[in-house]
């Protein structure tokens, strides 16, 4: 099982939502991997030194209430769709006919991130100088297969 929301009983649902609180989501099943990604893309789009990712099933994301806007552009030829509040702007997560069946959700938007924990340190080529992240979990200087990160989350 991921380290994401380890302490999470199977059954139970995780919430989450926007800053202003207009949307709300739910999370039906485990995530199957979550990661720290230091490409200079998420620091950009985050604000801060890194972007922080958990992957999920589609299905396994309901939609509470509010209305989500979504954002479409293109990130290293991909087609991206950027899910948010259109109120406060919040990301909530991100889709794309590439990613088939997943979604990334930001998982900052979780109500409870006390027991998140990444999988995996990603892009850490670009990361800030000043970052060390220890040896725990793996790193890649890059990005790594799909089918790489999704094992992390079968450990």
């Amino acid at each position: 099982m991921t380290n994401a929301l380890m302490n999470r009983n199977r059954h139970e649902d995780a919430t989450g939502g926007c800053h202003c609180s207009k949307v709300r989501y739910a999370i039906r099943g485990m995530p199957l991997v979550c990661y720290a990604c230091h490409c200079t893309d998420c620091q950009s789009a985050s604000g801060s030194a890194f972007g922080l990712s958990m992957i999920l099933n589609q299905p396994d994301i309901e939609l509470v209430s509010g209305d989500l806007s979504i954002n479409k552009y293109k990130l290293n030829g991909k087609m991206i769709q950027r899910h948010h509040c259109a109120d406060c702007g919040i990301t909530l997560w991100l889709s794309s006919p590439s990613f088939g069946s997943i979604i990334v959700l930001k998982p900052g938007t979780l109500d409870d991130t006390s027991s998140f924990k990444p999988d995996a340190h990603v892009w850490y080529r670009s990361a800030q100088p000043w970052i060390d992240v220890g040896s725990d979990i793996p790193v890649y200087q890059e990005q790594p297969e799909i089918h790489e990160l999704l094992a992390l989350g079968c450990r």
